[in-house]
């Protein structure tokens, strides 16, 4: 390899380096602990295999001369732990759940009997975080999908990590209420839902304003650059595995956020086939009423319309090897508009420039004409004007002002007199210059949020995982008046890549390769 190509390439790592989004591990979770006797005493050289009973992939670590096993990489999964030495009876421990993305403590003891006897725990075996000295909480998928949280929006949730404070408030349309001293987008508004740009979650931890928490999907950082404490991708609950909230964070890895921080990890596929569906529509009638102290003055009545719906499914593609999920939401928004009226010239009008001059180039430009318009009717007296005088009434076409001057160009109108009496030109005609329109101006909206996610158990010591979520919008409305030259479209795509290969070494050594885009 030349010089040349040498460094370029390190100026490419460089940049990588330099330029991808802040990451944390995804797999960072690990289980340790001591092997142990009836009387404490510990118990060295036994084999324990811990089992992934969603994938079925299996670890196997041997206890050493302190009866100390470990077993690192692991992601957010049900497990399975079997425990196996001679002279004692094989213990096995069902529904071993761990806490995400730290080092878990799980101590075991054997009983003394026949090595083909067997001991099995069947109930939920919790571990505990004896290695850190953090204050943190997991939400699950299960808490997920039975708390409310309006929009969909799990990180609303993370008010009920312990540690963390705020009011839960939310506005009339069912947007959450910023907090006091609110800088930036804040939460989620009435219709947005997981589809706004920038969420903050009002949430606050060790004394710091929401700006300063960090928030990671699968090990990446999708915090906006602009606004602290807001996420560029809210996912959506049936693709969350978990949520851990850390609120008294003080790691390193955490560079510049100094508040809590919050990691969400997706679901992935297992060797079962597995999904769900759900649907649902946002109608003013369908809403609570209060009549206890009567209505307000004015009365406040929520007018959103729009359908949210969506489905995951997730399964083997190679049973014990490869395994997807993917999961789709949308906001179904009917187009709508906003009717208002307003007074425009008419194609007559239009028509009456002379052809070439300025005027003709700038009232025959695409778009120039009104929107969606029906004529109001209206008389000239509604402008100011007098009939017959200055103003000429057309029944159903509008109002004629005049009509172009007949004398050499230059020339003032002699028919004018002052501000109140604008002259008529060339006299008064049949034809409407102006006309008081209806006009509805249009609003579209089409917003996808797309996750998918893909596991490989290539070996019992490696494994690949590549996840994406991808979340197109686009809107149309106006930015002016009713002219199809204002006509506004409005598309952005807000994303998040990641790819990690994880090579465990040996049960002190783990290797991890990643690439990231947010």
């Amino acid at each position: 390899m030349s010089h040349r190509n040498v460094s370029r390439f390190l100026l490419q790592v460089f940049c990588l380096i330099l330029f991808s989004p802040l990451v944390h591990a995804q797999f960072r979770a690990s289980i340790r602990g001591t092997v142990t006797d009836p009387s404490g005493g510990v118990v060295a050289g036994a084999t324990v295999t811990l089992e992934n009973t969603d994938t079925n992939q299996k670890m196997v670590s041997t206890s050493d001369t302190n009866g100390i096993y470990q077993f690192n990489a692991l992601p957010p999964a049900p497990y399975r732990i079997t425990v196996e030495a001679q002279g004692f009876k094989t213990k096995v421990l069902e529904h071993v759940a761990i806490i995400p993305e730290q080092p878990n403590a799980l101590d075991l003891q054997l009983e003394v009997g026949q090595f083909q006897q067997t001991v099995t725990v069947s109930g939920t075996t919790e571990t505990l975080d004896t290695e850190t000295a953090t204050l943190s909480g997991t939400i699950t998928s299960n808490q997920i999908q039975h708390m409310p949280s309006f929009g969909r929006d799990v990180l609303q949730l993370v008010q009920l990590a312990p540690g963390m404070t705020g009011d839960s408030a939310q506005g009339p349309g069912g947007g959450g209420v910023n907090l006091p001293g609110t800088q930036g987008p804040g939460g989620t508004s009435g219709s947005g839902g997981i589809f706004q740009t920038e969420n903050g979650p009002q949430a606050l931890a060790v004394g710091q304003q929401y700006e300063n928490n960090g928030i990671s999907i699968d090990g990446i950082s999708t915090t906006s650059a602009v606004w602290g404490g807001t996420t560029i991708v809210t996912p959506s609950e049936d693709s969350v595995e978990s949520v851990k909230v850390v609120s008294n964070s003080y790691d390193a890895e955490n560079a510049r956020f100094s508040g809590a921080q919050i990691e969400v990890t997706s679901k992935s596929g297992s060797n079962e086939f597995h999904g769900s569906f759900f649907f649902t529509a946002h109608r003013p009638g369908l809403n609570a009423f209060q009549r206890f102290n009567g209505q307000g003055n004015p009365v406040l009545k929520d007018e959103n319309r729009f359908n949210q719906l969506g489905g995951g499914i997730g399964g083997p593609i190679w049973k014990n090897k490869i395994f997807f999920f993917f999961n789709i939401e949308t906001i179904d928004e009917p187009s709508s508009g906003v009717t208002s009226s307003g007074w425009y010239d008419t194609a007559a009008f239009d028509a009456l420039a002379r052809p070439g001059s300025i005027a003709a180039t700038y009232l025959s430009f695409p778009g120039n004409r009104v929107l969606n318009g029906g004529v109001n009717p209206a008389t000239c007296a509604n402008i100011g004007l007098v009939e017959g005088v200055n103003c000429r009434t057309i029944p159903g076409q509008g109002l004629n002002l005049g009509s172009p001057l007949t004398t050499p160009s230059g020339t003032q109108d002699p028919s004018w007199t002052g501000p109140t009496n604008p002259g008529v030109g060339g006299g008064l005609s049949n034809v409407a210059d102006i006309a008081n329109y209806t006009v509805v101006t249009p609003v579209t909206t089409s917003k996808y949020q797309y996750n998918g996610r893909l596991d490989a158990n290539l070996t019992s010591l490696d494994h690949l995982a590549f996840a994406i979520y991808w979340v197109p919008q686009d809107t149309t409305t106006l930015n002016g008046p009713a002219r199809g030259y204002n006509l506004f479209h409005h598309d952005q795509i807000n994303e998040a890549y990641s790819a990690v290969w994880n090579h465990t070494f040996s049960a002190s050594l783990l290797n991890e390769f990643r690439t990231n885009l947010a």
